[in-house]
């Protein structure tokens, strides 16, 4: 595999994000580095441009969450934590997160300014609804949902969570009792599985990622399942259309947007990995790597696929 190289326009450093700059029909890569996060690139995929920013309300911040162009950012050193709209510049605080030894991520169900909006950390679950508790709700997953591999939480299994607000309780409701069928690559040493929902319609698709090579860093096969609600099964398919899928590892999410009208690469999954680009075609079963950002540090581990509403229209 030959890393591919491009011409990258460098722009001069802001205060603020470069969507005014230009507004594309694709998600945002973020990567966030420095000692205190205070750099952070922002690269389009689609232009082959990155953008570099010093954005104070991302300094010393994680990114946990995002629902449209509303992130949760939480501070390196303490409990605090924010929503923050990065078009608008508007915040909106959030109680304190709870002391825990490990907060594997967080679940914005809607922007904010939706009623059906809260925030949600499992596998104990701590939920909010924003703007309005003064401390997070507590529920322990495991009085009402049977886990996996001895309590860890996994993504294999498609759940409902219906948090109440009123009540401080969550109703999970599973939808399958099965996993997506993986067993033929039980060999590999290293994974990674997200579930992210189609742009084109309400379809569930799950993106199950196995590494090869020196230290298990190397990309090496796709695997995608769609989610038939009729059967309540997950089923494997090898055509996912005019979608691109984008998948973040740092953060076990992903997202994905139609590549009609675009120079994004169809039937294909986009990943980021030790700051390279790869690019996974689900036909061919190829592979293309780039180096996107080469002046971001080697260190740098907080790197988001952003979707924002521009996408969406």
């Amino acid at each position: 595999m030959e890393l591919e190289e491009y011409k990258k326009e460098k722009y001069a450093e802001s205060h603020r994000p470069p969507f005014s700059v230009e507004q594309q029909q694709h998600p945002w890569l973020v990567m966030c580095d420095g000692d205190v996060l205070e750099k952070q690139t922002f690269f389009s995929v689609s232009k082959n441009q990155y953008y570099m920013r010093r954005i104070p309300e991302l300094k010393e911040k994680i990114i946990r969450a995002y629902a449209d162009e509303w992130l949760v950012l939480e501070s390196l050193h303490s409990s605090d934590c924010y929503l923050w709209n990065i078009i608008s510049n508007d915040k909106i605080q959030l109680p304190p997160l709870p002391e825990c030894k490990i907060l594997n991520c967080a679940l914005l169900s809607a922007p904010p300014n939706d009623p059906e909006c809260q925030d949600v950390n499992p596998p104990t679950f701590y939920f909010c609804k924003p703007g309005y508790n003064e401390e997070f709700h507590k529920q322990d997953a495991h009085s009402i949902i049977e886990t996996e591999s001895g309590g860890l939480w996994t993504t294999s299994r498609l759940l409902c969570l219906d948090p109440d607000n009123d009540s401080g309780r969550i109703t999970i409701t599973p939808m399958s009792n099965e996993s997506p069928n993986v067993r033929k690559y039980l060999d590999m040493g290293r994974l990674l599985n997200c579930i992210i929902q189609s742009c084109d319609d309400d379809t569930l698709l799950y993106v199950h990622l196995f590494f090869n090579g020196k230290n298990h860093r190397m990309p090496y096969n796709f695997l995608v399942f769609q989610f038939d609600f009729a059967k309540e099964r997950w089923i494997e398919t090898e055509n996912i259309g005019e979608i691109a899928i984008f998948i973040s590892h740092y953060t076990r999410t992903g997202t994905s947007c139609s590549t009609r009208g675009t120079n994004l690469n169809k039937e294909s999954i986009y990943f980021i990995e030790d700051r390279h680009l790869y690019v996974y075609n689900l036909i061919t079963h190829s592979i293309s790597l780039s180096l996107p950002c080469p002046h971001v540090s080697k260190k740098a581990s907080h790197m988001h696929w952003l979707p924002l509403p521009s996408q969406k229209k």
